[in-house]
């Protein structure tokens, strides 16, 4: 079979792009990058550069992705860039008929997230969400078990997660550079849409969707520091203009009586032996859990906890950074046999979401409506 030819939007040299995506993406070999398409001529350029062989030049494009999109030699348009330019760059893709795959959130809120869903679905293209937690090992294995009855019927399940310090991304410490993440205004994500929606697609990938939510949320810091590269202060702050702490309660749609409560930490230090991440899912027959104190445990699409405990009975997981997000492509290049979040997985996800902020700011319980 031929690979796939990608054309990937924000793809430079360096960065996120370039770490996170095209190395698991060219590992998995069913895909080739065929053309590149940043803001300017001079990144796009040296993109290109970087991803060419003597045997096959990447095209490099800039600006509006009208032209990468229509290039006939890319069959799926990848997006990588800040979320409040997704639907710029993901909307001429779709128009041409091309697969797309689009980083996590999908959109600046849930109204944009459904009109791209749409989108996608009315052009019947194939589309791909960054949610790759559906491919970590320990969602897996709990999905796996729970639907193998080996916890029994389930009758609640419990998330306690945190944002420890040492990660410096929202409050109380952002790294330089990143200030944009923390102006809401502007449409850039959120702790309660990156951190609790990553979460929100693993807990719902094991357990199905709520069918209701009553939420609280809080502020803990009132500022943010950027931190230098040194990762010190270095005098710059801004206001923490939005929530950095959540609990949310609600029945379970599929597991009849079940409830799941969920508190997100933010700030807590990530001293030596505080768990960063404690999901307990119990049944009738047995238990489910998944403990981890490491500072990526909240990041569970990122790399996988280390361990997961069926009924007393440890196993050990063993994965590698950006792991899920190759399985993830890889899922995808399978066709009609992978499983992969799709755009209205996307959708779905923001459901909870939007239903938790309006509990919150209402104080009264939300239906999710998924």
């Amino acid at each position: 079979m031929s690979p796939i030819r990608v054309g990937f939007v924000g793809l430079s040299a360096s960065g996120w792009a370039s770490i996170a995506h095209a190395g698991p993406l060219l590992k998995t070999g069913a895909y080739t990058i065929a053309a590149v398409s940043t803001s300017n001529p001079l990144s796009a350029s040296a993109s290109s550069e970087k991803y060419s062989s003597e045997e096959k030049k990447v095209k490099a494009y800039s600006g509006d992705t009208g032209a990468i999109s229509n290039d006939p030699d890319v069959d799926l348009v990848a997006v990588s860039v800040k979320t409040p330019d997704h639907r710029a760059a993901v909307m001429p893709a779709i128009a041409a008929g091309k697969d797309v795959f689009v980083e996590w959130p999908l959109g600046r809120n849930f109204v944009e997230t459904k009109e791209i869903a749409e989108a996608a679905r009315r052009a019947g293209v194939r589309s791909m969400i960054g949610l790759q937690g559906w491919q970590s090992p320990v969602v897996k294995l709990a999905r796996e078990w729970i639907t193998a009855g080996k916890i029994g019927r389930v009758l609640s399940a419990s998330w306690i997660g945190s944002k420890p310090a040492e990660q410096p991304y929202y409050s109380p410490y952002t790294v330089a550079g990143g200030e944009y993440t923390v102006d809401p205004s502007n449409g850039s994500p959120t702790f309660l849409s990156v951190f609790i929606g990553h979460n929100l697609s693993v807990i719902t990938r094991i357990l199905g969707p709520l069918a209701s939510v009553s939420a609280s949320s809080a502020r803990m810091f009132n500022t943010v520091d950027f931190l230098s590269t040194d990762g010190k202060p270095y005098g710059n702050t801004a206001p923490n203009v939005v929530p950095d702490n959540y609990s949310f309660s609600g029945p379970l749609r599929d597991h009849d009586g079940a409830l799941f409560s969920g508190i997100w930490r933010h700030g807590i230090p990530n001293d030596a032996g505080r768990p960063t991440l404690i999901f307990l899912i119990d049944g009738d027959k047995g238990y489910i859990k998944i403990e981890s104190c490491d500072l990526s445990a909240n990041v569970v699409h990122v790399v996988s906890p280390s361990k997961i405990v069926l009924n007393g009975e440890e196993h050990k997981i063993e994965d590698q950074m950006f792991g899920n997000i190759q399985r993830n492509w890889e899922a995808f290049a399978k066709g009609e046999s992978g499983t992969w979040p799709t755009f209205d997985d996307a959708v779905d996800v923001y459901k909870h979401l939007d239903a938790i902020e309006r509990s919150s700011e209402e104080g009264r319980r939300i239906d999710v409506g998924v």
